[in-house]
């Protein structure tokens, strides 16, 4: 079979859409794939040591690790040398993960005239509004400007992978070659008994409340910090688990540091952890949450922590608005709670706590619902095809 070349300059090695749900999907597939992504900087040598050059996983991917980077500019820094990588491999196909890439792709392009796949994972024009490192005055122009040339690179590309429907509708306007996929849980690796068939998790003596992914502003950290000392009064044994890591400098001031909030509300963090490691978690919690705030990038986002909560057979409560209002109301798996409103939270978390027997029936809902419509294993028969379909194979 033909060779694959997956780049990222910015997610690690494990990132799961990146390489368990992507790269481990064309080698099942019988495709020969390299990954080149980041030495994560926890694992970068000491000196005088070797750092691994590359892996073959346990999959059968074969890793190559590019340079660790601490922030952004070194991040930028090691470009040049994720593509002599790249373009040393000579693979039939490239995959591309990150927007910093998008120079390299198309000198990809250029110079192997091989097909190159951009793949979009969220709204970056968007989120450029809201990051905080950009000065305020800068983040519209720079939003507008990376949202053109985004668009100008997607356009000279071979196909573009997005995530939802409405993206794909904005990049077949400059590319009409791509797929959808979404990016769901694979069944295979959550792979939880139906709720009906254990015992009840919820109970109101110390129930686990969970949050998984990046913590900051926007995802609703401080509306979190805000609500779990709420909950405690009425459930004083009540705990909340945040795994992701922590961003403390989107926060406003009157959150910083993080530590004294993070012990009043009985909330313990405990950094990114594993993806491998996902489900063991999930299987510890009893209510899961989706507090987003109503960005333009997550009003129109699916968030992957919320299937995974349902996949897992947990009553989720999210916020009420865009695919979290529209998933939740279909499958009747959770509870809805009003953007940026900390009481509004807690009385849903102890809404939940209180009535054990619908938090049950809200979590067989979604597992039910995650099996019939929402498992990676649907979505990547549309990533073989779109391969096959660059490649000319049968």
């Amino acid at each position: 079979m033909s060779k694959i070349c997956i780049l990222t300059s910015a997610h690690p090695p494990d990132d799961a859409r990146v390489y368990h749900k992507e790269a481990c999907s064309l080698r099942k597939k019988g495709y020969e794939v390299t990954l080149i992504a980041p030495l994560p900087a926890s694992a970068a040598a000491e000196p005088g040591e070797s750092e691994p050059g590359e892996i073959i996983t346990a999959e059968g991917v074969r890793l190559r690790y590019a340079p660790p980077y601490r922030n952004r500019s070194e991040r930028w820094l090691h470009l040049s040398v994720i593509y002599r990588m790249a373009l040393a491999e000579q693979a039939a196909i490239y995959h591309l993960h990150d927007p910093d890439l998008l120079s390299t792709g198309l000198k990809l392009l250029r110079q192997t005239g091989r097909p190159v796949i951009y793949d979009v994972h969220e709204y970056y024009g968007d989120s450029l509004r809201t990051r905080y490192w950009a000065p305020a005055p800068l983040r519209a122009p720079l939003a507008v400007t990376f949202d053109w040339y985004e668009k100008q690179a997607a356009k000279r590309l071979s196909a573009c992978v997005t995530v939802n429907e409405h993206m794909a509708g904005l990049f077949h306007a400059v590319n009409p070659r791509g797929a959808v996929l979404y990016n769901y849980p694979a069944a295979a690796a959550f792979s939880f008994p139906a709720p009906a068939a254990a015992p009840p998790r919820l109970t109101a003596e110390d129930p686990l409340i969970l949050y998984l992914g990046g913590l900051n502003r926007e995802r609703g950290l401080e509306v979190m910090l805000e609500a779990m000392p709420l909950v405690r009064e009425r459930f004083p044994r009540a705990q909340c688990v945040l795994a992701g890591p922590l961003n403390e400098g989107s926060l406003n001031e009157r959150y910083r540091p993080v530590a004294p909030w993070l012990a009043r509300g009985g909330i313990r963090h405990l950094g990114r952890i594993p993806y491998a490691e996902t489900p063991a978690l999930l299987r510890r919690a009893n209510i899961a949450l989706v507090p987003l705030l109503a960005t333009l990038n997550y009003t129109k986002a699916i968030p992957v922590k919320l299937i995974e909560y349902m996949a897992a057979g947990l009553p989720v409560i999210g916020s009420d608005f865009g695919h979290i209002r529209r998933i939740i109301n279909e499958n009747r798996c959770g509870l809805l709670t009003r953007p940026g409103d900390p009481a509004d939270l807690a009385a849903r978390i102890c809404e939940l706590i209180s009535e054990p027997a619908a938090a049950a029936t809200a979590g067989q809902r979604g597992w039910e619902a995650f099996h019939a419509r929402y498992c990676w294993e649907q979505e990547e028969i549309k990533l073989w095809r779109l391969y096959a379909e660059l490649i000319g194979e049968p």
